[in-house]
């Protein structure tokens, strides 16, 4: 059965950025049309009322450590540093031995059920340690998409580098489970030229992207100034890495010379300004990006930075910050959606298939309800301020419907997959049994 939305708003998010009054017309995964005129509908189709409604492409959550999200607060007041090497963040390993089991399961499920809630549709999700079967259990439960990150670690707190047979055995499964593979590598401080050469090797053997947590921190970068007498950028290129097949996470601390390096190469930028801002990062350069007319991409990271997966209010942040930083009209609310959807789509290479509402694209679509003290008035004539309400008035909770590859994930605010409330209810039971008693 096909799926019609009718009568809705649409932010298409299209080469024209159009806003369209329409009716949207899903069979199978596909948008077979759109069409602002009548409708006639056979009763092979699902109606959703889309009247008074706005919808916008599903959202690209490019950064995601969801395996944490049971310890959501615990990382509050702490630097990425204080985290890593001086605190009880550090002390406890990152909560490995709390998070093991069904604690690691569940906050995986817990993480993705926000997704859906917030009308995240994607997700680029970098676990810290191995799950063996259960790693792409929420993503086939739930119907989402996805890419997951596949650390170069048996254990990402130990020191033992999988064999090449090993990445690629992991490169192979998760492709055919349907979701895209990304080779995860090092930070700046554990950086080894043979290491990155191997993981260079095996993302061209088979074809896979590669990721870094790329110019995060200072003291980070400065580890690289000291050995290498370079940036990390810099440092990169020396040795030939970066390159389209390179998704590079933060960003922070560039150079002019490190912008034009990073675009010159085409690596694909994904910023995440919440947790940059919580944890000290300091605030990337986004805007010199977009003036070069370049594509960023948008993330929220995992709980112990952010404690939030709302893309809707990561956008937000993503314009503010940058306002407060670079002057209030350097970006604009279209790059703010623009960050979250279309360019995220292409930070991933999935462009064609998501990130904008077309016909022969994905049926992958977030309704929200503007109908809110919070949001109205909207008006769309020869003035319009949809695009700024969106972004800067609306919320995860605004989202009231998410279909994804034509699947409803949720409808009417009801995840259609999975019992939410037995997710929430089994999340706090074992969250609170494993972390409430615990010293820190």
């Amino acid at each position: 059965m096909g799926v019609i939305i009718k009568n809705v708003l649409a932010v298409t998010m299209n080469k024209k950025n159009e806003i369209l009054k329409c009716n949207i017309i899903a069979e199978g995964k596909m948008i077979k049309k759109i069409t602002t005129s009548g409708l006639n509908a056979s009763t092979n189709y699902r109606i959703i009322d889309g009247s008074g409604m706005i919808c916008i492409p599903a959202l690209i959550n490019g950064h995601v450590h969801s395996d944490v999200t049971l310890a959501k607060g615990l990382g509050d007041g702490l630097s990425l540093y204080q985290q890593d090497y001086d605190s009880h963040v550090s002390r406890k390993k990152w909560f490995r031995d709390e998070l093991r089991g069904e604690a690691g399961a569940l906050s995986r499920l817990l993480l993705y059920c926000e997704a859906i809630k917030g009308g995240t549709g994607f997700i680029c999700d970098i676990p810290f340690w191995p799950y063996r079967t259960k790693l792409l259990e929420p993503i086939i439960k739930l119907r989402l998409r996805g890419a997951i990150a596949i650390d170069y670690h048996t254990d990402f707190l130990n020191g033992k580098v999988l064999e090449e047979a090993e990445l690629i055995e992991k490169i192979e499964w998760i492709k055919s489970n349907g979701a895209i593979p990304v080779l995860s590598g090092p930070s700046e401080e554990h950086y080894e030229i043979s290491l990155l050469k191997k993981l260079q090797k095996i993302a061209e053997k088979k074809d896979c992207f590669i990721h870094l947590h790329l110019a995060e921190t200072k003291y980070r970068v400065g580890i690289i100034k000291q050995k290498y007498r370079a940036t990390s950028v810099q440092f990169l290129d020396s040795i030939g890495f970066l390159s389209e097949r390179l998704i590079g996470s933060h960003c922070v601390h560039l150079t002019e010379n490190d912008i034009e390096l990073l675009i010159k190469r085409g690596v694909r930028i994904v910023n995440c300004p919440t947790a940059e801002m919580k944890i000290s990062d300091g605030v990337a350069p986004i805007v010199n990006f977009i003036d070069s007319g370049y594509y960023v991409g948008l993330g929220t990271d995992g709980a112990l930075w952010n404690d939030s997966s709302d893309m809707i209010h990561e956008m937000k942040t993503l314009l503010l910050v940058q306002r407060v930083k670079y002057g209030a009209g350097r970006i604009l609310p279209i790059d703010a959606l623009s960050a979250g959807t279309i360019w995220g789509a292409r930070t991933f290479g999935i462009e064609k298939e998501m990130g904008s509402i077309e016909e022969g694209k994905s049926a992958s679509i977030a309704i929200l309800n503007p109908n809110k003290p919070h949001v109205v008035p909207i008006y769309h004539g020869k003035t319009s301020n949809i695009l700024q309400n969106i972004i800067t008035c609306m919320n995860a909770s605004d989202v009231e419907t998410l279909l994804v590859d034509g699947n409803i994930l949720m409808e009417n605010k009801k995840i259609t997959l999975i019992d939410e409330k037995e997710i929430i209810k089994k999340s706090q039971e074992i969250g609170s049994r494993r972390f409430s008693n615990l010293e820190l």
